[in-house]
């Protein structure tokens, strides 16, 4: 099976360099403009299912796709939803910094234990994220193809777990708003593929 990845287009909020975390702003112009992008660059696939975190940007990122692969059924799925910044949503870094600068230290230094103020842990968000991963995994056959529409928080745990195989590695990769990464499943481990070599398959694994 494959799994393609879709980070939402791009919020007012994310402009602005803000937390949304499970706040719910939609998706600005460059945001729309960066759906439709995505959908025309997955558009030589066959896609067989469609996921999407319940939050408004990612429904609206998804709403592309449903139009391109008619009688594809978005699937809203809470488990897909950004990491909880709880307090700090809507904050952008530096005003979390100046505000509550012992907190974030000790949440940039160990995010799997310590979590922002009424927040989520990575351990809490990765936990979510697994059991999701784990009840579409055997609903797939081994040629289908299925795309998630998520943030950037639950892409960077999906490449630091399964494709590079070291959760601490969860800061040193990420999606662009409207990014794209796709990966194959041979019933025992994630691989890293491209679109392109996807096309080139004539879009099954």
């Amino acid at each position: 099976m494959i799994l393609v990845w879709l980070r939402h287009g791009e919020t007012r909020a994310n402009r602005e360099q803000r937390y949304c975390g499970w706040s719910d702003p939609p998706l600005n112009r460059r945001g729309r403009e960066q759906a439709v992008q995505a959908a025309e660059a997955l558009s030589g696939l066959q896609v067989q299912r469609i996921w999407a975190s319940d939050l408004l940007r990612c429904r609206q990122t998804a709403e592309p796709l449903q139009s391109r692969f008619s009688g594809v059924e978005v699937e809203e799925a809470s488990r897909l939803r950004e990491l909880s910044f709880g307090k700090w949503e809507g904050l952008t870094y530096e005003e979390i910094r100046s505000r509550d600068p012992e907190r974030l230290q000790g949440w940039l230094t160990d995010p799997h234990r310590v979590s922002p103020p009424g927040g989520e842990t990575l351990t809490g968000m990765e936990s979510r994220l697994q059991r999701w991963l784990d009840s579409i995994t055997p609903e797939l056959a081994p040629g289908d193809v299925g795309v998630a529409v998520s943030h950037g928080g639950p892409i960077r745990w999906f490449v630091s777990r399964h494709l590079e195989g070291d959760p601490g590695k969860f800061w040193e990769r990420s999606l662009c708003h409207g990014g794209i990464l796709a990966a194959t499943w041979d019933q025992k481990e994630w691989r890293e593929v491209s679109v392109t070599e996807l096309m080139k398959r004539g879009g099954t694994g």
